[in-house]
């Protein structure tokens, strides 16, 4: 059953919480109301605090492609197809307020890419998306659904995700300032970055494909450059490409890299396995740098290192057949 309130909205921030003006006549208490961007935002698009569009024509639209499986403060790359050319389109989610309005990329494409920025703090287990376009004549087209499976990864004062939209073995590797480097054969530095996702390893499918670096709050956050990399470790199917998005969070907030934030990036048919493993940074290019200065750095109370975690059974096996290579 549907509860019944009057809004007050304070839109503000990511996490913007709604009130209802109204309380309980015997407890007092403040219901809250959910809101679409508790669970993710659009990057480039608009928040609209109004109820998701009504269809008003026979326009309709296909997703082509999207990673339904999320993790909190991680990406997913969504691709689209509108039956007529789009100016608008609108992302939301079922039984939640408000609805992102992005503008077209090209209008005269029928083919339509948007990334989803999932919030840090969402922990619901799944979430459905509704998805609507508005055409060029300012028809609404149906709306369609797809359910996204939320993988809990840590976050951390520092993390660094990586996605990417079909299965393959992609992986994420961090080399921090002092040269400690956090990839799927040594999952934490002595800093105590974490690697705590490593998704389809060897080709062993999982179909999540999110990789998670983060740091933990006994971890140490270092000043200095830190050296982001995504290697293309086993092309599962070279049929096919694979478009990724990599992002930086520091304190929930994205910060400057030396490329963009998020970065998306795409590896076409054909591309080459590298197995790559701890010598990463003399066979491909990082995709981007980021600092961290003294102001920036998370002070640590204790100069202990962490003891470095036992390797998992996916990191032991990609060793193994990296050595083969």
């Amino acid at each position: 059953m549907k509860l019944k309130f009057l809004r007050c909205l304070s839109l503000a921030f990511v996490t913007v919480l709604v009130f209802s003006c109204s309380k309980d006549d015997d407890n007092d208490e403040i219901i809250v109301e959910p809101t679409v961007n508790q669970l993710f935002n659009i990057q480039n698009a608009t928040l609209q605090n109004a109820d998701f569009p009504t269809r008003n024509s026979d326009v309709n639209l296909e997703i082509l492609n999207i990673n339904t499986h999320v993790i909190p403060g991680g990406t997913s790359y969504a691709t689209i197809e509108t039956s007529t050319p789009a100016q608008k389109i609108f992302v939301g989610a079922v039984d939640k307020i408000g609805f992102y309005e992005l503008e077209s990329q090209n209008n005269s494409d029928l083919n339509q890419n948007f990334i989803l920025k999932i919030n840090q703090l969402n922990h619901e287990s799944s979430f459905t998306l509704q998805l609507a376009y508005l055409d060029a004549n300012n028809n609404v087209s149906e709306t369609i659904y797809v359910d996204l499976f939320v993988t809990i990864v840590g976050t951390g004062a520092l993390q660094v995700s990586l996605s990417f939209d079909n299965d393959k073995d992609i992986d994420l590797h961090l080399i921090e300032p002092n040269g400690d480097h956090i990839y799927y054969s040594n999952p934490q530095s002595n800093n105590g970055g974490y690697l705590d996702l490593d998704s389809n390893p060897g080709c062993s499918i999982d179909g999540i494909n999110n990789e998670n670096i983060f740091y933990p709050d006994n971890a140490i956050i270092e000043a200095g450059t830190y050296f982001v990399y995504v290697d293309m470790y086993s092309n599962c199917n070279p049929d096919i490409a694979t478009n990724f998005v990599t992002s930086v969070y520091l304190n929930g907030v994205e910060i400057p890299t030396s490329t963009q934030n998020p970065f998306t990036g795409n590896f076409p048919n054909g591309f080459p396995s590298n197995y790559g493993g701890s010598d990463i940074a003399s066979d491909i290019a990082p995709i981007f740098s980021f600092e961290i200065t003294e102001g920036m750095a998370r002070a640590s109370q204790s100069e202990r290192k962490l003891q470095p975690k036992i390797l998992t059974p996916s990191a032991r096996m990609k060793m193994i057949e990296s050595n083969s290579h």
